[in-house]
């Protein structure tokens, strides 16, 4: 139970349950584009299900559509596991994002349906 208030403790970014739809684009060699699907989502990165597994430390791009816009991020993948359907849960830290986008997305998880998730 500790290490689990601990876990909360490092957290610097609130998260929400929200699922907007996410282009994922691997960069560098052997680029590749897929379709996924967030689950979580907070300023500082989000969690989203993609069809195939990415690689530990690998930079992408997204394309997270929100409410009524789109906003785009550099991130790098922290961490990836199996689900029991053969996805993959991605869990990205953004490196990169404009003023601009992250607006847009604090205003996206401003919505009054969103609740903090620990």
């Amino acid at each position: 139970m500790l290490a689990m208030e601990e876990d909360r403790d490092r957290r610097r970014f609130v998260r929400f349950p929200a699922e907007f739809a996410v282009l994922v684009r691997r960069l560098g060699p052997g680029e590749t584009e897929n379709l996924g699907k967030t689950e979580v989502v907070g300023q500082g990165g989000c969690l989203f299900i993609h069809p195939q597994p990415l690689g530990l430390e690998e930079t992408v791009e997204l394309l997270i559509s929100t409410r009524g816009s789109v906003l785009k991020a550099k991130a790098r993948v922290a961490y990836e596991s199996r689900r029991e359907d053969g996805r993959y849960d991605i869990g990205v830290e953004f490196l990169a994002m404009s003023a601009e986008d992250q607006e847009k997305l604090r205003q996206a998880l401003q919505g009054s349906e969103l609740t903090p998730q620990d």
